[in-house]
């Protein structure tokens, strides 16, 4: 095998196809069989050339680690991981695919793509109907805030960084410090968290709009209390892993890319 894409979600499973069409041996292991892609046996993974897997890879029987990974390797092969949750690792058999900033930013113009289809699906307003909360000026911040410009909503972004706050503005939304977001966040039909901290919790959730939706984009710890939302009767929720969910080729095609660039394919 040449590549072996290792579980993972839908994205992987297109990743895989989109080197098949390459021309490339290609194989996924850890997941259910998926037409037209050969499944590899457990014992095989070690003779790939290079190993794909998120980190953690998720697997029909759980997690691995890379760590893992790198003890079934055999020599030669290079491991190419996905995503921001690993530690870096002293090891030139690792390929870190997420220290692609072009890769970076485009997961997050997917990530910030599927948040605003699902509040689409969710809604039964037009975007340009809706008065925005961003909170957090990240990268997904940034997308989500022109995605949302670009559609007529009304923009607010809450940042702590008096450059986050002029980088809203310049983009044509308003602004306001996170740390007084609690006393500015009535009036908001649509509430998107992208800090991955406390942010929302009882109190200020207690002045949002009864009829806004808030949709938790951020990664553990997350941002939104949402045991103390549903308590006070608000729709809120958590999305997840969206570029794989909404858009999965183009996710793969992100990754595609990426391993272009970083010598692997």
């Amino acid at each position: 095998m040449d590549y072996v894409v290792i579980g993972g979600d839908e994205r992987y499973v297109q990743l895989a196809r989109l080197l098949k069409r390459r021309g490339k041996r290609v194989g996924l292991w850890g997941r259910e069989p998926v037409p037209g892609i050969p499944a590899v046996e457990d014992g095989e993974p070690e003779a790939s050339g290079c190993l794909i897997a998120g980190c953690p890879a998720r697997v029909k029987n759980g997690l691995l680690s890379p760590e893992t990974l790198l003890e079934r390797m055999g020599g030669g092969a290079k491991l190419a991981l996905c995503g921001p949750k690993h530690p870096a690792m002293e090891d030139d058999r690792v390929i870190d695919l997420w220290s692609d900033e072009a890769l970076i930013r485009e997961n997050a113009g997917l990530t910030a793509e599927g948040a605003i289809s699902a509040a689409m699906r969710a809604s039964t307003r037009a975007m340009c109907d809706m008065h925005c909360l961003v909170i957090g000026w990240g990268r997904i911040g940034r997308s989500l805030t022109e995605r949302l410009a670009a559609l007529n909503s009304t923009v607010t972004v809450a940042s702590r960084r008096p450059q986050g706050r002029n980088g809203a503005v310049e983009r044509g939304a308003e602004a306001v410090d996170t740390r007084a977001v609690a006393d500015a966040i009535s009036g908001f039909d649509l509430i998107f968290n992208t800090a991955p901290e406390l942010v929302l919790g009882e109190e200020a959730l207690g002045r949002v709009d009864r009829d806004a939706m808030i949709i938790d984009l951020a990664s553990p710890p997350y941002g939104v209390d949402l045991s103390a939302a549903w308590k006070l009767g608000l729709r809120a929720w958590r999305e997840p892993g969206l570029p794989g969910r909404y858009c999965p080729e183009s996710a793969a095609m992100a990754l595609l890319r990426s391993m272009v660039r970083q010598g692997i394919l």
